[in-house]
């Protein structure tokens, strides 16, 4: 036991550092837009290139994700899932475009990986993170389906990229085009961005109620987790298989949901807890990676991928608020 925490010590202490300096970093910036997990992951990758890393710390690198990320499961379960978010969207029609634009985002995403030749798993990765939670949904899916570093940092490149172009032109551009506002807004956001962070930032200006119907509606997408981890690591395995830590997800959410007044004395406790948890396994990913396979033609195909799934979903939340939905009102 003494000599494998010896073997493993080196290497996540650097992991460890690299995290660190990520939530340094994304903290003193203080914009929602700069993911910790997102900066924690790229100064591995860049380390990783231009830094000769000894061997002893090799084995501590490549084991800090398996190390990392379960526990870090459970305590997003507690921190992100929220079963009381559909009580908050009260509004019937929301529920049911959210429900459409999240069926939509992964079928897009997973026709669209095969249509540009992807790889099976890298499409599960850029569908996870646009459909759910960017970089969280990617890390926790990436442990069930067994991901290499390069899939995995490819995957979140190109969504967190695809997210950008969302947050700063394609969102407010087609809102200003179609008129959306309001509720109608905080129903947008929280469908389609794929960052909480993201989320957030677009609605910061705004009222209150939007923000928090807004939040809201993401929160609700985290639920998609519990079906989509079961239904893409099962492929992967080709039998039907559910990692033990989606259960410790469900548990924890369904806990603090239902005690209050613990969620309120602990989460604040947790998310600095989750945070280096995260930061750890996406810098150790970044380490592992080789930025020769992630810049190449696939790196682009995964971006464009990203994308047109990210346009697919917004076209399919304008179609369903503004067409079929405001119809029906005519009609009934």
């Amino acid at each position: 036991m003494i000599k494998m925490l010896k073997s493993i010590a080196p290497g996540f202490l650097i992991a460890a550092c690299v995290g660190g300096l990520g939530l340094m970093i994304s903290n003193l910036s203080n914009l929602p837009i700069f993911d910790p997990l997102v900066i924690a992951m790229g100064l591995g990758i860049a380390i990783k290139a231009f830094v000769l890393l000894p061997e002893k710390a090799l084995t501590g690198i490549k084991r800090a994700p398996l190390i990392c990320i379960p526990p870090g499961v459970a305590i997003y379960g507690a921190v992100s899932l929220n079963f009381h978010a559909a009580s908050v969207v009260k509004e019937r029609d929301f529920l049911i475009i959210l429900l459409v634009v999240f069926l939509v985002y992964i079928i897009s995403a997973l026709l669209l990986s095969s249509l540009f030749g992807l790889k099976e798993k890298v499409g599960y990765l850029v569908a996870a993170g646009s459909c759910i939670c960017g970089a969280s949904a990617i890390t926790i899916t990436s442990q069930a389906i067994d991901a290499e570093p390069e899939d995995i940092s490819v995957s979140l490149i190109a969504v967190f990229l695809s997210a950008l172009i969302g947050l700063f032109i394609i969102l407010p551009l087609t809102a200003a085009f179609f008129k959306i506002s309001g509720l109608d807004y905080a129903a947008f956001s929280g469908s389609v961005l794929q960052f909480s962070g993201f989320v957030k930032a677009s609605v910061a200006d705004l009222p209150q109620a939007v923000k928090d119907l807004a939040l809201s509606i993401k929160a609700l997408r985290y639920l998609g987790l519990l079906f989509i981890i079961p239904l893409f690591s099962s492929f992967i395995k080709g039998k039907l298989y559910t990692p033990w830590y989606l259960w410790a997800f469900l548990l924890s959410g369904i806990l603090f949901s239902l005690m209050p007044s613990l969620a309120a004395a602990a989460i604040p406790v947790l998310k600095p807890v989750l945070n280096i948890l995260w930061g750890i396994a996406m810098a150790a990913i970044g380490l592992n990676a080789d930025i020769k396979k992630i810049g190449t033609i696939n790196g682009a195909k995964t971006f464009i991928v990203s994308l047109l799934a990210f346009l697919i979903a917004v076209f399919t939340f304008i179609l369903m608020n503004k067409g079929l939905f405001s119809a029906a009102d005519r009609l009934f």
